[in-house]
C-alpha cells in the first residue's frame, strides 16, 4: 500500500486516502445532542483497520462530561498520591511541606546526573530539618522514587519489632529502598545492637551506591562523638565517615519563632 499515514489514528477519509480498502464502521452518535460522531481506526495485522474511538464531539453536554472526567481522574491522583505520601512515612503535618531552600532545589535538580549523592542537614531546633525532610520526601514520592522516611528511632524500633531482633532482616526495607531519609539521627541509644543496625543499614546503602538522606541537630563530628557515648566508638566512626563520603553537608539556621514573626519582635 502507498502512502500510508504516519498518525497511529485515522479518519475513513484518511484510511482511504493511505490506500486501505475497508467497510464502513457502524455510525455512532454523541450520547448528548444526538449527532453523528467521526468514527477513529489503527492498522491492524495485515493491514486490517481496527476502528477503536471517535473524533470527541464539542457540544456542550460532552465538553461539561470531559470537564468532569478530567476533575474526577485529577482528584483520583490527588488521592493516590497522598496514599503515597503516608505509606513513605510523610506525617500528616508536613504533607504541605515545600521544598523551600535553595540547597535542596538544586540537590533535587542535579539528582539525576549524582543519584548515589544525599544529604546531610543539620541544624539547631526549629530550623526546620523535619520540614525538610518531609519536602524531599514527597519530591521523591511524586517522581516515582520508593522512598522512606523516618526517625532513627521509629527505624530501630520497626527493625526489632517486625523482625524479633532480627536486624539482617528487619534491616531490608531500610536498606533496599530507592531514598531513606533518616530525621532526627542522634536521638536514639548508643548500645551495641542499636550502633550494629545503623552501621549495617548505612554502609547497606552505601555499597549499593544508594542515597541516604540525613537531618541531625548534630554536626558529623558531634554525631561521632554522640555516637561513641556507650562505647561504640568503632561503628561511630564508621558511620559517620561514610555519610561524610556520601553526603553534601546542609546547615540550616535557626527560624525565627512564628510568634515573634506576626508581632514584629526579634529574638534575643
Amino acid at each position: 500500500m502507498a502512502n500510508k499515514s504516519m498518525s497511529p489514528f485515522m479518519t475513513a477519509e484518511q484510511a482511504r486516502e493511505a490506500g486501505f480498502e475497508f467497510t464502513d464502521p457502524e455510525p455512532k452518535h454523541c450520547e448528548y445532542c444526538g449527532e453523528p460522531m467521526e468514527p477513529l481506526c489503527i492498522e491492524g495485522r495485515e493491514g486490517h483497520l481496527l476502528w477503536i474511538s471517535c473524533v470527541p464531539c464539542t457540544c456542550d453536554g460532552a465538553r461539561q462530561a470531559e470537564e468532569l472526567a478530567r476533575k474526577e481522574q485529577e482528584e483520583r491522583a490527588a488521592r493516590e498520591l497522598e496514599q503515597a505520601y503516608a505509606r513513605s512515612g510523610i506525617k500528616k503535618r508536613f504533607l504541605g511541606a515545600e521544598v523551600e531552600r535553595p540547597q535542596l532545589a538544586r540537590y533535587l535538580n542535579s539528582f539525576n546526573d549524582e543519584p548515589s549523592v544525599g544529604l546531610y542537614i543539620t541544624g539547631p531546633s526549629r530550623a526546620g530539618k523535619s520540614h525538610s525532610a518531609s519536602a524531599l520526601a514527597k519530591a521523591f514520592v511524586a517522581s516515582g522514587y520508593r522512598t522512606v522516611l523516618t526517625t532513627s528511632i521509629a527505624m530501630l524500633d520497626d527493625v526489632k519489632a517486625s523482625f524479633d531482633g532480627d536486624a539482617k532482616a528487619g534491616a531490608a526495607r531500610f536498606s533496599s529502598c530507592d531514598v531513606l531519609i533518616i530525621d532526627d539521627l542522634g536521638k536514639e541509644n548508643a548500645n551495641s545492637w542499636v550502633m550494629t543496625t545503623l552501621f549495617q543499614i548505612i554502609n547497606d546503602r552505601y555499597e549499593a551506591m544508594k542515597p541516604t538522606i540525613i537531618t541531625s541537630q548534630y554536626t558529623p563530628d558531634e554525631l561521632c562523638r554522640r555516637m561513641s557515648r556507650a562505647g561504640e566508638r568503632e561503628s561511630a566512626v564508621a558511620i559517620t565517615e561514610r555519610l561524610k563520603e556520601t553526603c553534601r553537608l546542609v546547615t540550616l539556621p535557626r527560624r525565627k519563632s512564628v510568634y515573634l514573626v506576626e508581632a514584629g519582635l526579634s529574638e534575643t
